[in-house]
């Protein structure tokens, strides 16, 4: 699994090749189909693309201001500057969205080039964490928004790495006062994640890694209990 500064080149070109993977999905749409709704409660696609477009700036962003030693908040005026930007941005026509995602990803690529090893471990502001955590959380928010578009790519679709490093971050759903115990039945993988009652949940590792992120899976997840637990929240920024 990508996790450690000595994969950052292999971690660099996975975002690279989803950034552009997401422009070419975006070829056959047009203005009706970006205001059409996507996978996400109260999300359009226009939604979609204008966050992703926010979130590679906000990261180059990380990084750069991270070379000078300076540490600042993700987006300017915080959790309402963020969704302001993600209302206003959602309105602009298809070839604007497309373009400015196109000139962020590039920028936020063009930055990255320029690290060295040890501006990977580099302090920011996002989750009191390092460069090197962004690049992983931009890998998360590229893979798992362009199933939420709705326009043809699914979990299923996502490679193992990618798979395996969600379930590690996603790790911290677990419910309270259950030991959920995960074991995929295409591959050697399982895990216990918090403690209590133990209910085990069987499917393939990406169906898995997609009922950890909230998102709808492709095949089938078992589990002896009636139902699949309720998972907890997102782990959240802790710098918020």
């Amino acid at each position: 699994m990508i996790d450690s500064p000595t994969d950052t080149g292999q971690l660099v070109l996975r975002v690279s090749q989803a950034h552009a993977r997401l422009l070419r999905l975006l070829d056959p749409l047009d203005d009706r189909q970006k205001d059409a709704a996507s996978a996400l409660p109260g999300w359009t696609r226009g939604h979609v693309l204008a966050h992703l477009a926010d979130n590679a700036r906000a990261f180059e962003r990380q990084a750069r201001l991270a070379l000078r030693g300076e540490a600042i908040e993700m987006y300017d005026g915080g959790q309402g500057g963020r969704d302001q930007s993600i209302e206003q941005g959602a309105a602009r026509p298809l070839a604007h969205l497309r373009e400015e995602l196109r000139l962020s990803q590039q920028a936020l690529e063009h930055t990255w080039s320029g690290l060295t090893g040890e501006d990977w471990r580099r302090a920011v502001r996002f989750r009191h964490a390092t460069v090197l955590d962004t690049a992983l959380a931009r890998w998360r928010e590229i893979e798992i928004h362009a199933v939420d578009l709705a326009v043809g790519r699914r979990p299923r679709d996502w490679s193992l790495d990618f798979a395996l490093h969600a379930l590690e971050f996603l790790s911290g759903r677990a419910p309270t006062g259950t030991r959920l115990v995960l074991r995929a039945t295409d591959h050697e993988f399982a895990r216990a994640l918090g403690a209590g009652t133990t209910v085990e949940v069987f499917g393939g590792v990406r169906d898995l890694a997609a009922w950890m992120a909230g998102r709808d899976i492709d095949g089938h997840l078992h589990t002896a209990a009636r139902d699949l637990p309720e998972l907890g929240p997102w782990p959240p920024d802790p710098a918020d």
